[in-house]
């Protein structure tokens, strides 16, 4: 009896050090997800060298929190694609298309959104990965429409795809010919699973459990009012009736490839995801320019 006594109690002092252990870890690496990944570090936002070749002008649009910049790149068409950067980048993320997507007839806005340098800041002070970033790309939208567009298809890169997802189950608008998704950030609590593998411990050289990440995303959903489940889009994805183009590259260290396969597994009848090997995160187009503005420039002909 005292043997099983002993190894009782031994039992629960195991269970409450792993829970001290893991709230202590857990805010400690709460911390760290917050300054990495919520806290807006926006990258100053420079005109591209090109910009008078491409006529290139600098533009306003309205959203709920007032007015953003954008630029607009005039074209022959009258279908828009507007371009949506990934978190701390800028307009100019989308400029290897700039050219030939004017060049096929496409005019282009490429949009800031908030926390973006100079531009309003979200009132939670930090990045909310769709949730309040989608009315940003309406605004973008109603722009589109309201100078000329016949419909727009909306480019998203890394975490633009987030804030895209999150506008479109919002919004099921005709207008809306299809999407094109980079590197899709769809499904962050993924993102930061991913990362925390790769993370060691502090001061042990041992990876970061999946329970340690869960803890830290249980806290930081308290701290700063995440919810997981809001910002995961890849369960959305199922009910879109737009035509969709995933690109991913294999070796994208950011966010992982499996994130767009679950998402073209979801949505099977509009979704078709097209994976450049070697490729890291928004990368594509850099391995392998000219099948990229292939594939880009064939499926927007087929939406337009």
């Amino acid at each position: 009896m005292k043997f099983r006594s002993f190894l009782k109690g031994l039992l629960w002092t195991l269970v409450a050090l792993l829970f001290v252990f893991h709230v202590g870890a857990g805010w400690y690496f709460s911390d760290v997800l917050i300054a990495d990944a919520f806290v807006p570090e926006p990258d100053t936002i420079e005109l591209p060298e090109s910009a008078g070749d491409l006529g290139l002008e600098e533009v306003t649009y309205e959203s709920d929190l007032g007015e953003f910049d954008a630029w607009y790149i005039p074209a022959s068409g009258d279908v828009w694609v507007i371009h949506v950067h990934g978190k701390g980048a800028t307009p100019a993320e989308a400029e290897p298309l700039f050219q030939p997507l004017k060049d096929a007839g496409y005019p282009q806005l490429s949009i800031t959104y908030r926390n973006d340098a100079g531009q309003p800041l979200d009132p939670s002070g930090h990045y909310r990965y769709g949730v309040t970033e989608w009315n940003e790309v309406s605004g973008a939208v109603d722009y589109a429409m309201d100078n000329g567009a016949s419909g727009v298809v909306l480019y998203g890169y890394s975490t633009g795809g987030a804030h895209i997802m999150s506008f479109m189950s919002r919004n099921m608008l005709t207008a809306v010919r299809g999407l094109v998704i980079d590197s899709g950030n769809f499904d962050m609590g993924n993102t930061v699973d991913a990362e925390a593998a790769r993370r060691d411990l502090p001061v042990v050289p041992l990876p970061v459990p999946p329970t340690l990440s869960w803890m830290a995303k249980f806290i930081t959903s308290l701290r700063i009012d995440v919810n997981w489940q809001t910002i995961n889009y890849i369960d959305d994805a199922g009910s879109l009736r737009t035509p969709v183009l995933l690109i991913h590259g294999t070796d994208d260290e950011t966010v992982p490839v499996s994130q767009s396969r679950r998402f073209a597994e979801a949505a099977p009848d509009v979704a078709r995801l097209v994976v450049f090997e070697g490729a890291g995160h928004v990368d594509s187009v850099e391995v392998d320019e000219e099948r990229y503005l292939s594939e880009v420039l064939a499926f927007l002909a087929t939406v337009d």
